[in-house]
């Protein structure tokens, strides 16, 4: 009863922030963020689960990468893109952030060595309550909210996400997103 509380606690608050950004998305106070910081400390959020795993995280970033957002939504975004690489990398693979930036943007791209996922999913990847396997229980797997989330972030710090993959070969989520102006 209590795992099913807390699911529906998950998917009310994730539901509820959806709506928030769809009412307002630039109603929020941007600040100053060290984009190579943030990722340092969400990685490291991930890695305890993917150390359980036998999962290796690799980083190539440079030491800053200054952007204007919203650090709780920017960690929300990256977060709910590297859990879902863990989740479904198998043991003993490999998950790998990158982080290049061109002029005007950072791009960003969170690979991994799982199973990929087939063309005819890719195109819904970013709807909500959109899952690829339709079978799993809430169990296993999410409320297919978490890509939806991560887009409208993207999309709400005028940025971009998409996804290339292919079965057998692993998924890369690319990020982009604008430099700050000052950069």
């Amino acid at each position: 009863l209590q795992r099913e509380t807390d699911r529906l606690v998950r998917l009310s608050n994730d539901l509820l922030f959806l709506a928030r950004l769809d009412a307002a998305p630039l109603s929020w106070m941007p600040e100053q963020i060290n984009l190579s910081d943030l990722l340092g400390a969400v990685i490291d959020q991930s890695r305890i689960v993917a150390e359980q795993k036998s999962i290796t995280v690799n980083t190539h970033m440079p030491a800053s990468v200054p952007i204007t957002g919203v650090a709780d939504h920017l960690i929300r975004l990256f977060l709910n893109v590297l859990d879902n690489a863990v989740k479904y990398t198998h043991a003993g693979g490999q998950v790998t952030v990158t982080a290049r930036g061109s002029r005007a943007e950072v791009i960003v791209t969170i690979q991994d060595s799982g199973p990929g996922i087939a063309p005819d999913h890719l195109p819904h990847l970013f709807e909500r309550f959109y899952r690829v396997e339709r079978g799993r229980g809430s169990d296993t797997g999410g409320s297919g909210l978490g890509l939806a989330i991560a887009y409208q972030i993207a999309r709400a710090h005028s940025g971009s996400i998409r996804v290339e993959s292919k079965p057998g070969a692993g998924s890369s989520f690319i990020v982009t997103l604008p430099l700050a102006p000052e950069a």
